[in-house]
């Protein structure tokens, strides 16, 4: 007999706490209106800053796995970190986007409770171990993001992404649908732990569930931005304003590395070999077209969305080295699921960066929403913002010695581990063109910046601002030259979670 204490209620507790502090936010905004919008804010930033601070505190204390809602919850340490650590960048990236808010006329409480919302989404897309509950996730972080790109109503650019985001989505979410549908008539449950099990007692008829799992891999593909289910993301990027750029491409991209993971790991491990063929191809072509067409585009915003597809290739790749039937050498198999982890960690820390000294300048300068030759004003506008940039740059380049080398090397170890010496080979080579359009990135703001005749208006800081800023720009390089302070604790979370 079900009771209500046996629905383990508590294991939900930072979705709740998120959802009660976004109501609150809700009701002081409609109550008070404008008069205390400045103050509602920080403390609603606040409070999701010490939420995300205590998840990761507690991740390490109580290191404990634990499900619940008859088995459509689990919530564990890395779900828990994974949880507080995007909750801390969140709330510092809104920090970044308050004063462009104010310059660009949008109502930051619209914002805020928007994105908010999508936060909530990549909480229970974390921790959610039943098709359905991820189903849930997905879509309440989707309608909150394409909500977001539509919210500058007097862009025409920004309302004709948020409808391709709108369609291309609603597509995605079909194919998910009807191979969960598939996969349900199969196996007569939507829990991953006894899909897994009806495999591999062959109680599941393998032909559907075989077509099941192509229509979920295309799903999750296209969440996570893989190539050939690309199509939404440099559109996205460069249609919504910087704000929402900013947000759709920084932290869901953890909570749908760390979703597709317990996915394909814990519910359909025994079809690896079905699924490990259609990642390779997967990572071979978003690596392959990530990289080149960035070298193409003009726009800043558009050159970060192949990018970022490129950045998704090295993901998917290190999902396709994982092999569970390394039993011999199980080594093998945990450190390709620590670069995976690693890699997303340390992209999110970047791109937040990126995007963020990006934000901080256009407030005033306006010159970065649209082409890369307009950073060579950064340098005379702020130089703590140029030289950060510079760091960001180098870190998404994968070279030395910043933290991003030692993402890019972890994942590419882990293929060659896994006899993928070729895709090893080739995503080193794709590197090469990748470092060529960030270092053009690079020399625009430091060598192009020099010789700028016109005359600049200096972009001052809060103090606030200063010190994120420079925090995030020290923690690639303090990574970078230290490497083991974020595998280490990662490796530790990895073991507690899954092995």
């Amino acid at each position: 007999m079900h009771t209500f204490n046996s629905l383990n209620i508590m294991i939900a507790s930072p979705e709740m706490i998120l959802f009660g502090l976004i109501i609150l936010y809700l009701l002081s905004s409609l109550l008070n209106g404008k008069k205390t919008e400045d103050i509602l804010s920080r403390i609603f930033l606040v409070s999701l800053f010490v939420l995300g601070f205590y998840l990761v505190i507690k991740s390490f204390l109580n290191p404990i796995t634990q499900n619940g809602f008859y088995g459509m919850y689990v919530i564990d340490p890395l779900s828990l970190f994974s949880k507080g650590f995007i909750c801390i960048t969140f709330s510092i990236a809104l920090l970044y986007c308050e004063q462009f808010l104010v310059s660009i006329k949008i109502p930051r409480s619209e914002f805020f409770l928007l994105s908010s919302f999508g936060l909530l989404g990549q909480f229970i897309m974390m921790s959610a171990s039943h098709l359905l509950t991820i189903y849930l996730g997905i879509e309440l972080l989707s309608l909150s993001l394409i909500s977001l790109v539509a919210l500058n109503r007097e862009s025409s650019a920004s309302i004709e992404a948020a409808i391709k985001f709108f369609v291309l989505a609603a597509l995605a979410s079909g194919f998910l649908l009807y191979g969960i549908s598939m996969i349900y008539g199969a196996t007569g449950t939507f829990q991953l732990a006894e899909i897994a099990d009806q495999i591999l007692s062959d109680g599941a008829n393998p032909i559907i569930v075989v077509f099941g799992l192509v229509f979920v891999v295309c799903g999750l593909a296209f969440k996570i931005g893989a190539v050939p289910f690309h199509m939404w993301i440099p559109d996205i990027y460069q249609g919504a304003v910087l704000p929402s750029t900013l947000l759709v491409g920084s932290t869901p991209k953890v909570a749908a590395i760390l979703m597709t993971y317990r996915v394909l790991f814990e519910g359909f491990y025994p079809l690896m070999e079905d699924w490990q063929g259609m990642f390779v191809i997967l990572a071979l072509l978003s690596i392959g077209l990530g990289n080149l067409v960035a070298v193409l585009q003009k726009s800043f915003k558009r050159l970060m969305g192949y990018s970022t597809i490129g950045h998704v290739g090295f993901l998917v790749a290190a999902i396709a080295s994982v092999d569970y039937e390394l039993t011999d050498n199980p080594g093998l198999e945990i450190s390709a699921v620590i670069g995976l982890f690693s890699y997303t960690f340390i992209y999110l820390l970047a791109f937040l960066g990126a995007l963020g000294c990006v934000l901080l300048l256009a407030k005033e300068e306006r010159v970065s929403t649209d082409l890369i030759s307009d950073l060579k004003f950064m340098f005379k506008a702020n130089p703590v913002i140029a030289w950060c940039m510079v760091l960001f740059m180098l870190s998404m380049a994968g070279i030395p010695p910043t933290i991003g080398f030692y993402a890019k090397f972890a994942i590419l170890e882990s293929m060659v581990d896994s006899d993928l010496v070729w895709l090893a080979v080739f995503a080193v080579l794709l590197s090469v063109v990748g470092a060529f359009y960030y270092l053009r990135i690079v020399k625009v703001i430091l060598f192009d910046g020099m010789y700028v005749a016109e005359s600049v208006n200096e972009v001052r800081l809060s103090k606030l601002s200063y010190s994120l800023l420079v925090l995030n720009g020290s923690l690639i390089l303090i990574f970078g030259l230290f490497p083991d302070m974020v595998f280490d604790p990662v490796s530790r979370l990895v073991q507690l979670s899954f092995y």
